[in-house]
């Protein structure tokens, strides 16, 4: 018996299965980027975001499968929520503690945060999407991302931001939830609206990843080159 051998067509077929979208395609390739050029790094938060974005393909992947099976993947995307606003809480405290003394601040807010989710969580159920924590983690976010910009522009050293990793991983950061706080308070309007057979939402935010993890992948190759001149 010959055993067949899968075609390209097979290949993308499969692919296009597991990612069917050009979101989790971007945040695939951003995933390959953060293999390539973090696995070496020695700096605990870069090795830890190689881990974060497996979970985010991860989650892309079950989210998919809960969506065939089941017809809802709310849980799934409730659940990665927690990563999510951890990860995020976890960078800006990386490069923020680099200016200021943040670590009570961010602690505070990420345990009122967690505390509201689980408020959510306990009164509606993990199968109702968890918005209003998003929103009002969202908001945090975008309020740290211009904290740090602010203390950025205050620094007197010389800095090279093209070649500045935290430059570009908090810029596509704020990018991100600075656009989607405005798509959520839009929502209502914005889903009703198509460009021709395209729903709008999918549109800004399938842009927002494309910002998000075009930064970050950036910002990865920014920390490897960074890692060359300062071992």
């Amino acid at each position: 018996m010959i055993a067949k051998t899968a075609s390209h067509s097979d290949i993308l077929n499969i692919l296009k299965f597991i990612f069917p979208t050009s979101s989790s395609y971007i945040e695939l390739l951003c995933f390959i980027f953060a293999i390539y050029f973090l696995a070496k790094d020695k700096s605990a938060f870069w090795l830890i975001t190689i881990c974060y974005m497996a979970i985010v393909v991860l989650t892309e992947m079950i989210g998919r499968y809960f969506a065939i099976k089941y017809h809802t993947n709310l849980c799934i995307y409730n659940i990665y929520s927690i990563f999510e606003i951890s990860f995020i809480t976890y960078g800006f405290f990386t490069f923020i503690k680099q200016y200021i003394n943040i670590k009570y601040w961010l602690t505070a807010i990420y345990a009122a945060t967690m505390i509201i989710y689980t408020t959510f969580t306990f009164m509606y159920g993990i199968n109702i999407y968890n918005a209003f924590t998003i929103s009002i983690a969202s908001v945090a976010f975008v309020i740290y991302g211009l904290l740090y910009f602010y203390l950025l522009l205050k620094d007197e050293n010389y800095i090279d931001l093209k070649a500045h990793p935290a430059f570009w991983w908090v810029g596509g950061t704020l990018i991100f939830y600075f656009g989607s706080t405005l798509a959520n308070f839009f929502d209502d309007i914005i889903q009703q609206k198509f460009l021709g057979k395209y729903n709008t939402r999918i549109i800004i935010y399938t842009t927002l990843n494309l910002f998000l993890y075009g930064f970050w992948a950036y910002s990865f190759i920014c920390r490897a080159r960074q890692r060359k001149i300062c071992p």
